[in-house]
């Protein structure tokens, strides 16, 4: 699934990523990593105010995970 990611940075400059395959968060939480068809972007978390992604992304990833019972 190709998707859309867009990062504000903190001085409010914007990157947006119109060609996304997947983006992480390290394990340590200091660096998202966002790769593309054509790059990896590779973001220290200090640098950023907020990132946002496409909605669809959890939509689709919740129609494949199985439902648990209440």
């Amino acid at each position: 699934m190709i998707y859309w990611v867009k990062v504000v940075f903190t001085d409010n400059q914007e990157l947006l990523i119109k060609d996304a395959i997947r983006h992480t968060i390290s394990e340590d939480m200091e660096v998202l990593e966002v790769d593309s068809t054509k790059e990896v972007v590779i973001i220290p978390m200090k640098q950023i105010k907020y990132f946002a992604c496409d909605a669809n992304v959890f939509a689709e990833k919740s129609k494949t995970s199985p439902k648990t019972a209440s």
